[in-house]
């Protein structure tokens, strides 16, 4: 999955990448790993889901669901960035389709 957007509060546009998408290195992205996991993203993107790991991790799926436990699995980071973040402007991709990117070595 690609999730490109925007993002109001930092003034600067974001990629997040998972799944097989996430497998190669991708110019000017930053990787995130947590529980097996591994995303890429924008530099401010990256900086914001280790923050969000470490100090409130807690995502909604829908606006006005229960919070679930913050994953890098597509449908939580995606719902984490509809209604935390915000302004998502296409996601390629279905979400789930390639959810977990095992790490190398």
């Amino acid at each position: 999955m690609i999730v490109t957007g925007f993002d109001d509060r930092h003034g600067c546009g974001y990629v997040l990448s998972t799944g097989p998408d996430a497998a190669a290195p991708i110019p000017g992205t930053q990787a995130v790993r947590h529980d097996g996991v591994q995303v890429l993203a924008t530099p401010e993107l990256a900086a914001a889901i280790r923050d969000a790991l470490q100090h409130r991790p807690v995502a909604r799926l829908t606006l006005s669901g229960p919070e679930v436990a913050l994953t890098l699995d597509d449908r939580v980071v995606l719902g984490w960035l509809r209604h935390t973040i915000g302004g998502v402007l296409t996601v390629k991709g279905e979400p789930g389709t390639g959810a977990r990117t095992p790490l190398r070595g």
